[in-house]
């Protein structure tokens, strides 16, 4: 299990191929076990944000995201160790909620005691 780090973004912006700003640069600081709340407007960037987190962009030049005291900013998706689930919830829908949370740690290959008490998918 990971333990909680911090999250740091710096002068992290976007601008898409075709030009469109997605993202204004901005320095954000998430503290270790914070829970934060990205509020705004649609197409204000809270989307691109969380992708820039998880790994799914990168951001424009000149833009770094850390994970504790480590730079991550061009790790793949796949070593970042990120979860996410969008608006348009891309779960399986034959299985439950906790079925499909094990199902991405059984993708990750990991154990299976481990899987049940992280998603609650065994009988307690």
């Amino acid at each position: 299990m990971h333990e909680p780090t911090t999250i740091r973004l710096r002068n992290c912006g976007k601008t898409f191929a075709d030009g469109t700003l997605a993202l204004q640069p901005l320095d954000l600081d998430i503290g270790a076990a914070e829970t934060v709340v990205l509020l705004g407007p649609s197409g204000c960037g809270k989307t691109t944000t969380l992708r820039i987190i998880a790994g799914l962009e990168y951001p424009d030049a000149g833009g770094e995201v850390w994970f504790g005291d480590t730079c991550v900013t061009t790790l793949p998706i796949e070593q970042r160790g990120v979860g996410m689930v969008f608006q348009s919830y891309a779960l399986f829908p034959n299985m439950t909620v906790s079925e499909n949370i094990g199902y991405g740690l059984r993708v990750r290959r990991v154990d299976a005691s481990t899987r049940c008490r992280r998603s609650t998918t065994c009988s307690r």
